[in-house]
């Protein structure tokens, strides 16, 4: 005997609102095993302290271990990749970093869509660009610097973590701001970056603040500018390049990311808990001493943020002609 049509119409609503309740209880129960965080970095880096870090705190958050998995290659893309095709159900994650941007207008092609493929969660932190020098150079200012480009026959060379990272189009932006007179050195990190600038083969370096830290509270290096709207608290004697009549912004991040498609829910579970973990003094305290300053967000912010980053740098490389190895 076939169902009268509003008895068929109750049962499709019903099963309608079960489908509908399925996401929210695996949300209720998430995470009920452990979590990967890829990062697509060897061990060791910022990218990678940075993941850590964050890794253990929603570990004591969640009560489920938050696993750190380094798979570096191909300018990140190995890592992303890899996230990009895993289930969209919050248990893999990405440590996202500015390469998401920068890439996208690097490459002519990439095995995925940054803003398609990925659902950004929050920002950990906006590492601003420092310019550096060492610790016995003649140039004591932005101004004298941009003087002693001019002066010098060839230019001043200045050193980065590679071509195409966030340094390199910090110094590329800089250079086309003020006319510098500079020469591009390109390292495989910013590792050899700053063993470079410590043992005087290059005369500056564009750099973030972690790999740099150490040297400069040792007193081998020394900061000029740092290349955004406001002072760093971790270095608040260092004036912006804004300050010094360079108005730029320059900066490296990371933030944690996961697959398109994953819930709303276990998406805004997991920004709650980076965001209440990232304002704790014990996180901000642990991070500072890393050279890393926390900055949380809405999923929403954070891809606006790489939507704004993959635009501008796009327009700094083309102008450049700037363009992956």
């Amino acid at each position: 005997m076939h169902q009268p049509l509003f008895a068929r119409r109750a049962v499709g609503a019903c099963l309608l609102a079960l489908a509908a309740l399925v996401p929210a209880a695996h949300a209720a129960d998430y995470p009920d095993k452990p979590v990967r965080i890829i990062v697509p970095y060897a061990p060791g880096g910022g990218a990678d302290t940075a993941a850590r870090a964050i890794g253990q705190r929603l570990t004591e958050v969640f009560g489920q271990s938050f696993i750190v998995e380094n798979k570096a290659g191909a300018a990140t893309q190995t890592g992303t990749l890899a996230v990009t095709r895993a289930a969209p159900d919050g248990y893999t994650l990405l440590l996202g970093t500015a390469n998401l941007a920068t890439n996208a207008v690097l490459f002519d092609k990439l095995p995925y869509d940054a803003q398609r493929d990925l659902t950004p969660i929050s920002l950990i932190t906006k590492a601003p660009v420092y310019v550096v020098v060492h610790a016995d150079s003649k140039v004591l200012d932005l101004k004298g610097l941009i003087a002693q480009t001019r002066s010098t026959k060839d230019g001043l060379s200045y050193g980065t973590a590679g071509n195409g990272s966030i340094p390199h189009l910090a110094g590329e932006l800089f250079r086309a701001n003020t006319q510098a007179r500079l020469l591009h050195v390109p390292y495989k990190g910013s590792s050899e970056a700053v063993a470079a600038l410590v043992g005087k083969q290059i005369d500056l370096s564009f750099d973030n603040l972690p790999p740099t830290n150490s040297m400069i509270k040792a007193g081998k290096l020394r900061p000029l500018a740092v290349a955004a709207a406001r002072r760093s608290a971790l270095l608040p004697d260092v004036p912006t390049t804004g300050e010094l009549g360079v108005p730029m912004e320059a900066s490296s991040w990371w933030g944690l990311l996961a697959p398109a498609g994953t819930p709303r829910a276990i998406v805004a579970k997991l920004n709650k808990a980076m965001v209440d973990a990232l304002a704790t003094p014990q996180m901000r305290e642990h991070l500072a001493r890393l050279g890393i300053e926390p900055e949380s967000c809405s999923p929403a912010e954070f891809t606006a943020l790489i939507q704004a980053e993959t635009d501008k740098w796009g327009r700094v490389a083309k102008a450049a002609g700037i363009k992956a190895d």
